[in-house]
């Protein structure tokens, strides 16, 4: 299937969805959000896929909305590639939607920010679960004060999460970019490095995920976000048991005890 203003490769179960707009540092089109949409579901329902990158071609990450398709907003224009919906359910439709569409995947997920994430393209880098930027580049949510807009894209839900209340009131309501070398000492990434060596580094990291059993990956990765919002550890550790339950009867499990103490090899997982 083709995408506009997207790439999507798929290799050794690893899935990279590339934002490819490189003369405008991957700024968000209309077509590229209803491109973004069908991609993530593709990888949604292909059981070959284990991990997903999410990264942008050029010199750029994504640097949110296009331009044009906000002043076509300002001046109440049709936005070029959108879907033409009168129905009251596409006024409804949250327009950031596309933050939920990472974060509710199944799969585990890397931001490889090897250029400005901006805006949207933040808030995209915020809902992946791991993130590896470049040192030298910029990141935050610009729309505060350049827009006099609230943030978009689920990123007043996952931005708190990951560094505190306290400083992402800071950076939503500044709309400070910070580096990313600083955003690794906030805490804000996973690891921060030379930027020619941000696609190295998150195919070390996605190869290595990939190489588990995804069934596994998948429970603990639904483990974990479930268990910020419960409040008690007890009904977190009932989750933990029924998800143990459930992979104590795979295929995997089978092959993983299997291969590691009687053949003394790697196990191979099929994800079943």
């Amino acid at each position: 299937m083709s995408y506009q203003h997207l790439l999507y490769q798929k290799s050794d179960h690893i899935g990279t969805i590339t934002f490819n707009n490189p003369e405008k540092l991957n700024a968000m089109t209309g077509e590229m959000v209803a491109s973004f949409s069908r991609v993530i579901e593709d990888v949604r329902s292909d059981d070959d896929v284990r991990v997903v990158i999410f990264t942008g071609s050029g010199e750029g990450f994504c640097t949110g909305a296009d331009t044009e398709m906000l002043i076509a907003l300002a001046q109440g224009k049709p936005v070029s590639g959108a879907v033409e919906d009168d129905s009251r359910n596409h006024y409804m439709e949250p327009i950031g939607w596309f933050g939920a569409e990472v974060s509710q995947l199944q799969k585990p997920t890397i931001a490889a920010i090897n250029g400005a994430a901006v805006g949207g393209g933040f808030a995209i880098a915020m809902a992946c679960d791991l993130r590896i930027i470049a040192e030298d580049v910029l990141i935050g949510m610009a729309s505060t004060h350049r827009y006099a807009l609230p943030p978009e894209g689920g990123i007043t839900y996952t931005l708190p999460r990951i560094v505190g209340l306290t400083r992402a009131l800071e950076l939503l309501l500044t709309g400070d970019l910070v580096m990313g070398d600083e955003a690794e000492r906030m805490g804000m990434v996973t690891r921060a490095v030379p930027r020619m060596e941000v696609m190295s580094a998150t195919m070390e990291l996605a190869q290595k995920i990939a190489g588990h059993g995804p069934i596994g990956m998948e429970l603990t990765k639904a483990l974990i976000y479930r268990g910020l919002q419960e409040p008690n550890i007890a009904s977190q550790i009932e989750r933990e048991d029924a998800a143990l339950k459930m992979g104590f009867k795979t295929e995997d499990y089978v092959e993983g005890a299997t291969a590691w103490w009687i053949d003394k090899r790697k196990p191979v997982f099929k994800g079943r």
